[in-house]
């Protein structure tokens, strides 16, 4: 009930492309930095485990398929609403947006540029006199809530 995948971290993905894959990365059981090894040559990668399901149909030679067992993974439905403290997000900006915006977060740099891959919690919430730089910059983003997690038993 698993689906490994290798994909190379790029900062300049879609939010179509992103929509393919950034479900499974917020509730992978691993994801594995790799150097040097992507499916598209050399750069940084992620070996991304997860029971939830993947596509990598519009990521083209950026994913590559390393193992599925066979057996369904789960899908979900998501959204990307407001920007709320305590949210589970996978986003691709840079470390002064992260530092910023998210805490309790990892960081996996990308291949080349300065906007890499995090997955972490954002730590301030969206409002008429805030907005996060996150949001202020349309990064490329997936959002679960607390809430949204404790539903899906995830």
């Amino acid at each position: 009930m698993a689906k490994v995948y290798q994909l190379e971290v790029l900062g300049n993905y879609t939010q179509a492309k992103w929509d393919q894959v950034s479900h499974s990365i917020l509730f992978a059981s691993s994801i594995t930095p790799i150097a040097s090894a992507t499916p598209n040559g050399a750069g940084n990668s992620i070996i991304v485990t997860s029971n939830i399901d993947s596509s990598g149909a519009l990521m083209g030679a950026d994913y590559d398929l390393l193992a599925n067992d066979s057996r369904p993974e789960l899908t979900i439905e998501q959204s990307s609403g407001k920007f709320v403290d305590g949210n589970v997000i996978a986003v691709l900006c840079t470390l002064a947006e992260a530092q910023a915006d998210l805490r309790n977060y990892m960081t996996f740099f990308a291949t080349t540029g300065d906007t890499h891959l995090h997955v972490g919690v954002c730590n301030t919430t969206q409002s008429q006199d805030y907005t996060p730089q996150i949001i202020a910059q349309s990064r490329v983003r997936k959002m679960v809530s607390t809430q949204q997690v404790k539903n899906l038993g995830l």
